[in-house]
């Protein structure tokens, strides 16, 4: 449950850094990757994740963030990461890039899609510089989509917020390593202006602006509801008595 509670403000803490541009649409669904790094603490990493997108307009992509999170559940970690991205055959490949702090108990990484469109997410990979010049990869549980029982999102937190436009599978048509990715399908989102634009595109970076996030998310809850699970690398995801009672690997809208 200390997770579960976690993620309202977790999502405003992902802004800590942001993509080039501004984001137009407040998201229906994100899945965050957590990783844990209290042994690599003054260490440089690099977290990759592939994205194939067709976004039905000019305003529509994806949002990839991170950021570093102590000890206890709120304490976050100002986080001044940095992202570049590189063309692979049709696929972009994000990488956030930066140094783990003393403090750091975890790296969480964020990714959605911001708008309308098909969107594919695959091949993710988080690298450690043990010495100059000189990486090593960390292995992950599940980071090209795999595995699909008894749940397609094992080893991620996700969005459950339910939509009628919004769907969610595993593809074996499209992808980049392995035999599957990630396929987030979205319609019928309307931009957002005023207020809420500046709040989806503010960058928190002491405890007021996070006080406001989370005044704006207590009088706009329909923005911001979330139903997630916690998934345990080690044991398997925890699943819902809906989720569990599913045998198969259909399509899901949310």
């Amino acid at each position: 449950m200390k997770k579960i509670l976690l993620f309202p403000l977790l999502l405003c803490c992902f802004m800590s850094f942001s993509q080039s541009g501004l984001y137009h649409f407040v998201e229906e669904f994100y899945f965050v990757k957590e990783i844990s790094v209290i042994n690599y603490h003054g260490k440089q990493f690099r977290y990759e994740i592939a994205v194939k997108a067709d976004p039905s307009d000019t305003l529509s992509k994806v949002r990839i963030h991170g950021i570093a999170s102590g000890k206890g559940k709120d304490d976050f970690i100002k986080s001044n990461f940095v992202m570049e991205t590189r063309i692979e055959q049709e696929w972009t490949v994000y990488t956030v890039i930066g140094k783990i702090e003393e403090g750091a108990h975890k790296l969480l990484f964020y990714a959605s899609v911001n708008g309308n469109g098909d969107f594919y997410f695959d091949d993710i990979n988080f690298y450690v510089e043990e010495m100059k010049a000189r990486w090593k990869q960390v292995p992950l549980y599940n980071p090209s989509f795999e595995i699909s029982k008894p749940d397609i999102f094992a080893g991620y937190y996700v969005s459950k917020r339910r939509a009628n436009n919004l769907l969610v599978h595993l593809s074996g048509q499209i992808y980049k390593t392995g035999s599957q990715s990630l396929n987030v399908r979205t319609s019928g989102n309307i931009p957002v202006s005023g207020m809420i634009q500046q709040v989806v595109n503010i960058i928190p970076e002491t405890a007021d602006d996070l006080s406001f996030h989370q005044e704006f998310i207590d009088i706009a809850p329909y923005l911001m509801v979330f139903r997630t699970k916690k998934e345990s690398p080690e044991k398997g995801p925890l699943l819902s008595k809906s989720q569990s009672k599913s045998k198969n690997n259909h399509p899901k809208k949310f």
